[in-house]
């Protein structure tokens, strides 16, 4: 058991989930970080300062039984959770016709199913605490769909409205819910996502830096708001594209479909 504030971030060997747990690490929290690969958690722990903070953990979120695994583990190591961090994500930018059916269910079920699967499984001890805060990682895609995005897209905004529902469902429990919804950030995720690169030049005005996604979205965790969206431009843009009429998108649909 321990009285410190319980993290659990998954994908936290990715830009913004690897940011997150050193944004909580100096905050003394204690944090679990999970990803599915054994050796970027290894390279992860060699990367930031040796401390008895960090705990990592293999986890596929797309994996119900291994969720439950999970926070098993963290309800016997530590007896509570305070906040959950459903930050794992995936993405391939291509026509849906292009996309592999392997991929197609990759996207699904590590942005959505997970997602659920984890917030599913965490509540009950959060709930019995009247205690706890669920941060969901969406995007900007989730508002605004795209050519070549249109899975990510729908994934994204599944998200959003699961955000919103839940927040609804636990209204007067203790647990707080905010859903963050990011623009393009400057990682790895987008040469994964877009080997050729293109997307990334055409974004590269509005692209994030891990670091400052981090600050921003810890700040909003702080206040507890129940939505972020950033860089503030392009989710300005995003809110007023979709308040557009639909012959007014189809001649702005040219400048949207970037990727």
């Amino acid at each position: 058991m321990t009285s410190s504030r319980v993290v659990v971030i998954t994908g936290a060997t990715g830009g913004l989930g690897r940011a997150l747990v050193e944004l909580h690490l100096k905050k003394g929290d204690q944090v679990i970080a999970t990803g599915r690969r054994e050796q970027a958690l290894a390279a992860l722990s060699q990367h930031l300062p040796a401390t008895d903070l960090l705990h990592t953990y293999t986890l596929d979120v797309s994996s119900n039984e291994a969720v439950r695994q999970l926070v098993a583990w963290v309800q016997v190591r530590f007896g509570h959770c305070d906040l959950l961090y459903n930050n794992a994500g995936t993405a391939v930018f291509t026509p849906l016709t292009d996309m592999r059916l392997e991929e197609l269910d990759e996207t699904l079920l590590t942005n959505i199913a997970g997602v659920m699967y984890l917030t599913r499984a965490f509540l009950p001890m959060m709930l019995q605490a009247r205690s706890g805060h669920i941060v969901n990682i969406a995007s900007l895609a989730g508002q605004v769909a795209t050519a070549k995005a249109a899975v990510y897209a729908a994934s994204k905004a599944a998200v959003i409205r699961f955000s919103e529902g839940l927040r609804h469902e636990l209204a007067g429990t203790g647990v707080s819910v905010t859903c963050a919804m990011p623009g393009p950030i400057d990682t790895p995720f987008l040469d994964r996502a877009d080997h050729t690169g293109a997307y990334r030049n055409k974004v590269r005005r509005y692209l994030l830096t891990p670091e400052q996604t981090a600050e921003r979205i810890g700040k909003a965790v702080e206040k507890r708001q129940p939505e972020i969206a950033l860089p503030l431009r392009l989710s300005f843009l995003s809110q007023l594209y979709s308040l557009l009429p639909h012959w007014l998108k189809r001649i702005a649909a040219p400048l949207i479909n970037r990727k």
